[in-house]
């Protein structure tokens, strides 16, 4: 007999998300994340007097209070939301555990998605990766930083922090991968956030 799991509301939702994304970090609008989870979880996510309705406050809550705080899951624009590499492991695990297998070691070996093998390609060709291997570090400018990250000066700080989070993210599965270049890119990565705080702050 499967032991009863018991799921936190911001569980369900990042499951939600899991399984309209088909398990992927593909961008998911949030009118399809509520129908997910009231379809999934009705009895959590449904309106008070009106079960034949989603309730879209609990799963926004959520999202904004617990998912993309714990950077499970991060904002790409308005009302379009995806998981975060730490958020994909972690929905599978729940997956894993609804369904009473064992979670594999393994499981965080999954191949890079499309978006990401793009920022692993943008980031091998950019100036800032041929000037760190030449060992020539002090050389970088923030300009190199900025074309790593792909942001610009007209760009605001928070969406700066969510180019950054994604490549960071990005790099660290390249390197449980153990793709070719992805330690040197953890470290460069590291290096220019460290060189350039400015990049980041308010104001």
């Amino acid at each position: 007999m499967k032991k009863k799991v018991v799921l936190s509301h911001a569980e369900r939702v990042l499951l939600a998300i899991y399984r309209v994304s088909n398990g992927t970090a593909n961008r998911v609008p949030f009118e399809e994340i509520v129908i997910r989870a009231w379809k999934d979880f009705p009895k959590q996510f449904s309106l008070n007097n009106h079960p034949e309705y989603p309730d879209a406050y609990p799963v926004s809550k959520r999202l904004t209070s617990d998912l993309v705080t714990s950077r499970l899951v991060t904002s790409v624009s308005k009302e379009v939301y995806r998981l975060t590499y730490k958020g994909l492991e972690t929905a599978k695990e729940i997956e894993n555990r609804l369904a009473g297998e064992k979670v594999e070691e393994s499981s965080t070996k999954t191949l890079l998605n499309r978006e990401q093998e793009e920022i692993i390609k943008h980031a091998v060709r950019s100036r800032a990766f041929l000037t760190w291997k030449q060992d020539k570090k002090d050389d970088l400018i923030d300009y190199d930083a900025r074309m790593f990250f792909q942001f610009s000066t007209g760009t605001e700080v928070r969406a700066r922090k969510r180019k950054v989070e994604t490549v960071k993210e990005t790099i660290e599965k390249a390197v449980l991968l153990e793709m070719k270049d992805a330690l040197a890119l953890k470290e460069l990565c590291n290096f220019l956030i460290q060189k350039f705080p400015d990049l980041f702050k308010e104001g």
